[in-house]
This record gives C-alpha cells, structure tokens and sequence, in this order.
C-alpha cells in the first residue's frame, strides 16, 4: 500500500512539474518604460493583452496617453522595408535632379535623405489606443500581446515637428487650434515642395493628407502637442523617379517616431 501511496505521490510530482513546464512554454515576455512606475521587462501567460502590459506598467498620471507607443518586433522587418524604400527613392530624385540642372530639389532631397536615414525603426503600430483606463473598457482596443511587445508612455511635449521639403527640419511650439498649415510660417517649404498639401501625423501616429492651396483648402486641423508636419515633394517633380507612392511612404514611417525627450519641456 505504501508503495501504491508513493507512486502515485511521484506521479502528482511528474504531473505538477509537466504542467509548469507547459506554463512557461506559454508565458512571453513584454515590458514597458517612459512615465511608468514598474518599467521593464515582466512575464504575461499566453493571451493576456494590452491592458494587462499597460495596468502592470502602473502608468504616471502625467504620461501623454496621446502620444503613448505600442512597439512590436514583428513589424519591425516591413518598417525596415519602408525606410529602405523611402531612403532610395530619395538618392532616386537627388541624382535625377542634380543631373538635369534641379539644385534646389536635388539638395532638399538630400537633406531628407540624410535625416530619414538617421531614424530607427521602431516598429511602432500606430493610431491604437493605449489609455489603461480605456483598454480595461474597450474590448476592441485591447489587442492581444506577443512576444518580445513593449509599451512607451512619454511626458506631454510642448512643440510641433516640421520635416521633409523645407530649408531645414523645425520643431516649434505647439498652438493651442492653431491649424497645420499656420505652423508653416515659422518653417517655410523649400521650392521643391508640393504646392497644394501637406500631411499632418498626429502624436498617435495617425496620418492625415490636409490639401492647403486656394483652390483646394480643407477645413483648419489643430494639431496636438507633439505631432508632425509633413511637406511632401512636389509630385509632378519627382513623378519620373518614384513609384507615385513616395510622400505617402515617407508619412507612414514618420509616423513610427516616437515622442523624443527632447521635445519636452
């Protein structure tokens, strides 16, 4: 009888060391950092979601939840992707410019180039919603969590971030529903910009194409503190040399940055 007890007692042992193991093949790894009280890396059971990562994080109450960042490795290859596409596409317009007499064009295209290309990529999946409060009540935006996801709550910046064809990058102070297009006085396009648009990126990374000339004006959009003017190319300008998709492109990874400390108070 008492062997029948202490094989069985064994077997309990065997059954609760298989289910541990089969516990941690199912935990992953994500963590958390920026305006949070438990930065770092912490363990999650298979399923668990964003608002487990964003609750466990115990986020500051002065985090700037608008310009919150979801960062996954599984999109980082196609951000790769699209950096390289946008990279080459502006040595594209620099070379064919430079050729044909088009200074203006070919240096502002090297300028971009140089600064896009000092941009990581993040893999940041943008215009989600990362308020814990929210996720806790919003089954739609509590995604799942994978592997190796990581959260960034950064402080509320005070400026607004004016790139692409313009003399130089600018970062300005952000205005109270002051629209897109007023920002451009305090950062003017270059002579190779489009004339007729502008895209707006907001702090989420939500991208908005905001059409600015006389003929074709879209209603004012404020801007929130932290987002990003993008003065794309002119399109018929670099038409021969992109694939159409070129400021679009150039938007979408903008809107992958994250909220940089130096954009604070």
């Amino acid at each position: 009888m008492r062997r029948v007890v202490w094989r069985l007692a064994a077997l309990g042992v065997i059954f609760t060391m298989a289910g541990s193991a089969a516990a941690q093949d199912s935990a992953l790894k994500a963590s958390s950092s920026g305006e949070v009280r438990h930065p770092g890396s912490a363990v999650y059971p298979s399923g668990a979601r964003l608002s487990d990562l964003a609750l466990g994080a115990r986020v500051d109450p002065d985090a700037y939840m608008a310009g919150a960042a979801w960062l996954r490795p599984t999109l980082h290859d196609a951000q790769v992707r699209l950096k390289a596409g946008v990279v080459f596409e502006l040595g594209a317009i620099r070379m064919d410019a430079l050729s044909h007499g088009k200074d203006e064009l070919g240096l502002a295209a090297a300028g971009f180039q140089a600064w896009i290309t000092a941009l990581p990529v993040t893999g940041r999946r943008t215009s989600v919603v990362l308020d814990p409060d929210r996720l806790e009540v919003s089954a739609a935006d509590n995604w799942p969590i994978e592997e190796g996801d990581a959260l960034f709550y950064p402080r509320r910046p005070s400026t607004v971030r004016i790139v692409g064809a313009v003399a130089k990058a600018c970062s300005v102070p952000q205005v109270a529903l002051q629209d897109a297009r007023v920002y451009l006085a305090q950062c003017p396009p270059s002579v190779a910009a489009d004339p007729d648009m502008i895209f707006v990126i907001q702090p989420d990374g939500t991208v908005f194409p905001q059409n600015t000339a006389l003929w074709n004006r879209d209603p004012p959009r404020a801007l929130a503190p932290g987002a990003w003017v993008y003065v794309p190319f002119n399109r018929k300008a670099i038409a021969a040399t992109t694939d159409g998709q070129f400021n679009e492109d150039a938007a979408a990874f903008i809107a992958t940055q994250l909220i940089s400390t130096e954009d604070t108070p």
